[in-house]
């Protein structure tokens, strides 16, 4: 199956530049392992209201997702999300952010990163994930596309109270190749 792929009207577009994808910075390994620890960080219990951390805590891990359409696989990028319980603000980045293809096999890494905006309440995190990304498609041609993600998670209790985040991301990617993305986010505290 052809794990990247655009359409003829998008690759029309394009300039006649070719271009190299960027190498992978991920291993079969570390999608496995990433797999692992999202399904431990789910299995953990919900941190109670009255345990919730009182200032900005930092949980860094990973957003991974299933992808469908023009690129097909799955994606894996690098999560950091800051979570301020006093104001209830969320923010942060996901960047890193490799194509898998349908066999578990990194294809490539995509130029560009997310923003996280969001808000928490009671331990109830609903945020977005926004950005563009680019990539090359099978023919050499670099190919864009706006990505927006809704997340939504909880905080969980792993080691402590409140050191450890896990939702959902689902959205769409828009532009030069189009995905449907269906995923998860999740991290544990510096």
């Amino acid at each position: 199956m052809n794990p990247f792929a655009t359409s003829l009207f998008a690759l029309a577009a394009l300039s006649a530049c070719a271009a190299t994808p960027n190498d992978p910075t991920i291993s079969a390994f570390d999608v496995d392992r990433a797999f692992d620890e999202a399904q431990r960080i789910s299995d953990l219990p919900l941190t109670r209201t009255a345990n919730l951390p009182t200032g900005g805590v930092t949980y860094r891990g990973q957003l991974g997702a299933d992808v469908r359409g023009d690129a097909q696989g799955s994606i894996l990028g690098d999560m950091t999300m800051r979570v301020d319980f006093a104001d209830s603000d969320v923010d942060g980045n996901v960047t890193n952010i490799n194509l898998i293809d349908p066999n578990g096999m990194p294809n490539q890494r995509f130029d560009g990163s997310l923003n996280i905006d969001g808000a928490q309440n009671s331990g109830r995190i609903e945020a977005f994930a926004s950005g563009e990304i680019t990539g090359v498609d099978n023919d050499g041609f670099e190919v864009d596309s706006q990505m927006l993600l809704t997340l939504d998670g909880d905080v969980y209790d792993d080691l402590g109270g409140g050191d450890a985040v896990f939702g959902s991301a689902e959205g769409t990617a828009r532009g030069d190749f189009d995905m449907d993305v269906d995923g998860v986010f999740f991290g544990t505290s510096d």
